[in-house]
């Protein structure tokens, strides 16, 4: 990671969990240079764009989001998947606080971008829904822009 950050066990972690009322762990929250926060939800964007949102500045995060909608141009808007077989999966941007979902498919958390069926509240990572054939999994090859790391499918 590109940024400070405390270590393990530092004694002021107490303190900022009071400052910035941290509900859960593990939580990212970005102070710029000035001292503003910058965000306190770095944890999201990481999810999407991996170290590549640093320096998290709002112009950062923005482009950033802007290169992701244009990779999902050239995705299939709907999908049929052997793990839903019961509906067609519709290529949806998610927006917001509800904007992070948990892959049906890895079992991942996800955010961003996903393929759902609305009928059944079911979720895939677009690697997950457009990803491997059984022969394709032994070469585990990941769909271009993607990589999925501990359970995690982002943008590489």
């Amino acid at each position: 990671m590109p940024w400070l950050a405390l270590p393990f066990g530092d004694e002021r972690k107490d303190s900022l969990m009071k400052k910035f009322k941290i509900l859960e762990i593990p939580s990212l929250i970005v102070i710029g240079p000035s001292g503003l926060t910058l965000t306190r939800d770095a944890k999201s964007h990481l999810l999407v764009h991996g170290a590549d949102a640093f320096p998290f500045t709002e112009e950062t995060l923005q482009e950033l989001e802007k290169k992701l909608d244009e990779e999902a141009k050239a995705w299939p808007e709907k999908v049929k998947h052997e793990l839903h077989e019961r509906h067609e999966l519709v290529l949806a941007r998610r927006h917001g606080t509800t904007g992070t979902y948990s892959c049906d498919g890895c079992e991942g958390l996800g955010s961003s971008w996903s393929y759902r069926c609305e009928q059944c509240d079911f979720n895939l990572h677009p690697r997950c829904a457009l990803g491997k054939d059984k022969k394709e999994e032994a070469t585990d090859e990941s769909p271009a822009g993607y990589a999925c790391e501990g359970g995690v499918c982002r943008k590489a």
